[in-house]
């Protein structure tokens, strides 16, 4: 299996807060915006992670991603290797799995998701800062020269904003390719996808591995699933 979609199903899991906002979204209803199976076609699962699974890449379960896989870059300013932050005032979800059960070239996504539920919108809006204030120093490029065979190789990021259904932030498509002598044939592409509004921020990864000179699409397909998703919440 590839390298960011192994290492998407295996995402590590740490305990996250466990109440419920008391204005806007609750951690309850905030789970109505979630990719569900349905969202991505036949074959697919969902299952909570529960942090068991072995892990390639840790992130911390009630984190919001910011730059993924930046954190084992060998050629990155040490200021800008912060692949996720957690957020005060927050409580998470935790985080959520949808996908094919075993992933190829067509499958659909992986994708990978949560939410921080805040007990008002005045502390997700300083959230969503500390956020954006992350990710304007994620590198557009690195490389990971040591490590599972998985991960090594050259990253390309390009971060855009994103709108939908009322929810801003933005989206996210990293690029992943291994050296030749150890994988020539496929890539990795990765959309995340980290939107904010009212008393909630809701993140969404979305791995997929694809042939070479094949074109990364994963971020059309990523929007339209989760404008189908966030349609729920109305």
């Amino acid at each position: 299996m590839a390298a960011i979609v192994a290492a998407t199903v295996a995402l590590a899991g740490c305990g996250g807060g466990s109440g419920e906002g008391s204005s806007g979204f609750t951690q309850a209803s905030i789970k109505t915006g979630f990719v569900k199976p349905a969202d991505l076609g036949k074959g697919t699962i969902a299952f909570e992670d529960t942090g068991v699974a072995g892990h390639i890449i840790y992130t911390p379960e009630d984190s919001v991603p910011t730059c993924p896989y930046v954190q084992r870059a060998d050629d990155a300013p040490v200021d800008a290797m912060t692949p996720a932050v957690e957020l005060q005032g927050g409580n998470s979800t935790g985080r959520f799995i949808v996908g094919p059960q075993n992933p190829k070239s067509d499958s659909p996504p992986v994708v990978t998701q949560g939410a921080v539920v805040f007990h008002n919108a005045q502390l997700a809006e300083a959230g969503m800062k500390k956020v954006n204030a992350t990710v304007s120093k994620c590198p557009a490029s690195w490389t990971i020269l040591g490590g599972p065979p998985q991960i090594i190789g050259s990253y390309t990021v390009n971060t855009r904003p994103l709108e939908l259904h009322g929810w801003t932030g933005f989206s996210q498509q990293l690029a992943h390719t291994a050296p030749r002598d150890v994988n020539p044939d496929t890539y990795d592409d990765l959309v995340t996808i980290v939107l904010h509004k009212d008393n909630a921020i809701l993140y969404a990864g979305f791995a997929q591995i694809k042939k070479t000179g094949e074109r990364a699409d994963s971020g059309a397909k990523a929007e339209q699933i989760m404008k189908q998703a966030l349609a729920r919440l109305d």
